[in-house]
């Protein structure tokens, strides 16, 4: 099992945070090995086996791993201690019944987290109240306002100083678009290279948190399309699972 960790949340000593490739898990062929995502073709059991694996790692349990059913929208859900026993992971069959595309929480304890192949995952804490978030952004939620609401909503919590991190995603090298994306994106995040349009969705996702006032924000650059440890969509035809890119706040010493 492999993780990149970002410097930005590292320095935090009571952030514990990754962004997992698909290597350490128990599932095989297309979605070998390390596959978090339900629905996809994988055996449910092989998923929850993979799920218990990043639980383990972090030293909790199975229940405090908390994603959502993801669905390119807008979506953002606040876990808090009047609701987050609605959020636990209780489903043996591994139905994901919550939609949504970004989690936001302060509670110590809950890794949250989401799950992508070629999608943008974003990870991001901000002080004054100390909440976490985790992103769920493909060029649709990215071109949209996942990235709005999720960063208006730590704000209205009283989070200031945000600093955010992007993990593994499609780089504009493999980033091919058609006129679905044309429509929607600004030409200084499209290049014509070798008769290709492309896109550089991770250029435009840094800009789009630094305009609406995150403090920092850093990416890894690892392209999920060229790197064959990671999942990808396009480089799979759709027939791949998911890994997983997961923050968590760890109970405050004194």
């Amino acid at each position: 099992m492999n993780l990149v960790r970002n410097v930005l949340l590292s320095e935090v000593a009571y952030i514990d945070h990754g962004f997992f490739d698909r290597t350490g898990g128990v599932s095989v062929g297309d979605f070998e090995s390390l596959n978090f995502g339900f629905a996809r073709g994988d055996d449910d059991q092989n998923v929850l086996v993979n799920r218990r694996i990043v639980a383990e790692h972090f030293g909790i349990p199975l229940s405090n791993l908390i994603t959502l059913n993801q669905k390119h929208g807008d979506t953002v859900h606040v876990i808090n201690p009047n609701n987050v026993e609605e959020y636990k992971f209780k489903d043996p069959a591994g139905t994901l019944s919550i939609e949504g595309d970004a989690i936001v929480t302060n509670i110590p304890g809950l890794l949250i987290g989401i799950h992508t192949a070629d999608c943008a995952p974003i990870l991001l804490y901000g002080k004054g109240s100390g909440c976490i978030a985790a992103i769920h952004a493909g060029w649709r939620g990215a071109l949209g306002n996942i990235i709005e609401h999720t960063i208006s909503t730590l704000f209205s919590l009283g989070n200031d100083d945000i600093i955010a991190s992007i993990g593994p995603c499609l780089q504009r090298d493999n980033f091919s678009v058609g006129d679905d994306i044309i429509a929607r994106a600004d030409n200084e995040y499209l290049s014509n290279i070798d008769g290709q349009l492309l896109f550089d969705m991770q250029a435009f996702v840094i800009d789009k948190l630094l305009r609406l006032g995150v403090k920092e924000v850093s990416a890894t650059g690892i392209d999920t399309f060229s790197q064959e440890n990671y999942f990808s969509y396009r480089r799979q035809n759709g027939h791949c699972g998911v890994q997983f890119s997961g923050i968590m706040l760890r109970e405050r010493e004194g």
